[in-house]
């Protein structure tokens, strides 16, 4: 009997966290897919694809928190290869003899067809600042003198920062004053850990829950 109880924890275990990791990857690879489009309220300044960033900060934090940095870092390579993949398929159908009316093939260039500088910046800032995001938030748990909600924030803060500051010089130097690529990133970042904020409670939730299959 305990045998089977251990089992159907494990079973519970592997199937939420496979949830857990394919929510994370369909937010990471939709988020370049909207980041064709910025949006801009007061100001912040930031592109569309910021509606999936709750997600992609409680996946992290949660598989930091329950299984290390070690498994995170695998989470953050993961993500990294399916949006390289994405982008050079999208490529590829973009560049697919087109049958549809000329004004469908210039919209779906537009929208998937991320310039080689954008994609690099993107790319690169995302392995950046999610390795150093999930590496911040592991080191101040193995000190064991803060909080769960004070590791999301400074990791968050940190990460991001990093992220945005590395996005914004690498796609847009050049292109925008230099002031315009600070006020950017800063202005990201401060939604990013807003966002942090306002979603600890489900971050909590599913750690709590995480931490509660591992108790075998």
């Amino acid at each position: 009997m305990i045998n089977t109880r251990i089992e159907n924890k494990r079973d519970k275990e592997i199937y939420f966290r496979l949830m857990l990791w394919s929510f994370y990857a369909v937010a990471v690879v939709m988020k370049n897919i909207l980041a064709t489009k910025t949006w801009s309220v007061g100001f912040i300044t930031a592109p569309a694809a910021y509606i999936f960033e709750p997600v992609t900060f409680i996946a992290q934090d949660v598989e930091t928190e329950t299984k290390g940095y070690g498994s995170a870092k695998k989470m953050i390579f993961w993500g990294f290869f399916l949006n390289l993949l994405v982008a050079l398929a999208s490529q590829l159908a973009i560049l697919l003899p087109n049958a549809s009316a000329p004004i469908i093939q210039d919209s779906f260039a537009v929208v998937l067809g991320n310039v080689p500088r954008i994609l690099f910046a993107s790319l690169t800032a995302y392995l950046i600042g999610g390795n150093l995001n999930a590496k911040i938030m592991d080191s101040l748990k193995a000190k064991n003198k803060t909080s769960l909600f004070s590791r999301a924030i400074i990791s968050t803060m940190i990460g991001q920062l990093a992220d945005n500051l590395i996005f914004t010089s690498l796609a847009f130097y050049g292109v925008m004053d230099f002031s315009t690529i600070i006020r950017m990133a800063l202005s990201m970042t401060l939604l990013e850990t807003i966002y942090e904020i306002v979603f600890f409670p489900v971050t909590k939730t599913l750690i709590k829950k995480f931490k509660d299959f591992q108790e075998l």
